[in-house]
């Protein structure tokens, strides 16, 4: 060895309270210096494995609780949807009964007009019949007034009595149609 590295070596020797002449035995503070002590493959091999399933482990735990919290809310969801449906369809029915009273109220009402205006006809019917019934009274009256068959011609049917009937019917119609009798 030249004297350099010797001066080198007992540098390195002293800085870690070692003579040059004894034997060289790793120290704590050289262990670390030359990198971490080395762990055996399989132990390192095992921890990474287990870090790897731990870190499966909250990853499938995320998941499924997210997936729960998701089916959660899609439960919400379909049950709010279904209570608004449900509404719908009881606001729909309850508008289906008013209408379809609405409806019974309006016939009921269309048929108690259709039997007063069928009562009006009838009352006037009866109305004009006894105006006819009256008149034709009244015509009778008139002519029965107006025309006195001679005894002769009570009894006989004679040409004489009826030309001369035929003749006072003919002036009782044109009197009375002025309004003279």
């Amino acid at each position: 060895m030249s004297p350099e590295e010797q001066d080198k070596v007992w540098s390195d020797t002293v800085a870690r309270d070692e003579t040059p002449d004894a034997p060289s035995r790793p120290s704590a503070r050289s262990a670390t210096r030359s990198g971490a002590a080395r762990m055996p493959l399989p132990m390192a091999a095992a921890l990474g494995l287990a870090a790897l399933v731990l870190i499966w482990i909250v990853a499938v735990t995320f998941v499924q609780w997210r997936a729960q919290a998701v089916a959660q809310e899609t439960l919400r969801l379909n049950q709010e949807a279904q209570r608004q449906a449900q509404a719908q369809a009881e606001q729909m029915q309850r508008e289906a009964i008013e209408r379809q009273a609405q409806l019974q109220a309006e016939q009921q009402r269309q048929d108690e007009l259709r039997v007063r205006a069928l009562a009006e006809q009838q009352r006037a019917a009866e109305a004009a019949q006894r105006a006819q019934i009256d008149a034709a009274e009244r015509r009778e009256r008139a002519w029965s007034r107006f025309y006195q068959p001679p005894s002769h011609c009570v009894t006989a049917a004679t040409l004489e009595c009826t030309n001369r009937y035929i003749r006072a019917k003919r002036a009782f119609d044109e009197r009375y149609a002025k309004g003279e009798l």
